[in-house]
């Protein structure tokens, strides 16, 4: 296993955790996780042996991003990626999920996998995880 691969996943893993300090505040965390996700992702296959890996991590990331996304306004977040709080709430829900399939969609820009993969591949080139 790529150890700077699985540094990165858990880097993104303690922010997503961290979200739970910042009910009802704009932050930019959101984004840092999604971008080191991004970095992981570049390889799929290392990218869902550390979800399954880390599967328990991996559920209390979630429950921390979906209780930050239930508390959140959609803060626009300055960064490449554009979009609200909410919106990153969603993509890292997808990262988060990505073995169980309990998507949560905290806005109306993103309601299907389908929609966010595009999205990863067109901005960071992502290959369908």
């Amino acid at each position: 296993m790529n150890t700077l691969l699985e540094t990165k996943f858990l880097q993104a893993i303690n922010i997503c955790q961290s979200l739970a300090e910042w009910k009802s505040k704009p932050t930019d965390l959101t984004f840092q996780a999604i971008e080191l996700f991004c970095e992981v992702a570049q390889s799929p296959s290392h990218f869902l042996c550390l979800a399954k890996n880390y599967s328990q991590e991996t559920q209390l990331a979630s429950q921390a991003v979906y209780e930050y996304a239930t508390t959140a306004d959609n803060w626009r977040v300055d960064c490449e990626l554009g979009f609200g709080v909410k919106d990153h709430c969603t993509i890292l829900n997808f990262f988060l999920n990505i073995y169980t399939h309990d998507f949560h969609y905290f806005t109306g820009n993103f309601n299907t996998p389908e929609q966010i993969i595009e999205l990863l591949q067109d901005w960071k080139q992502v290959a369908n995880i």
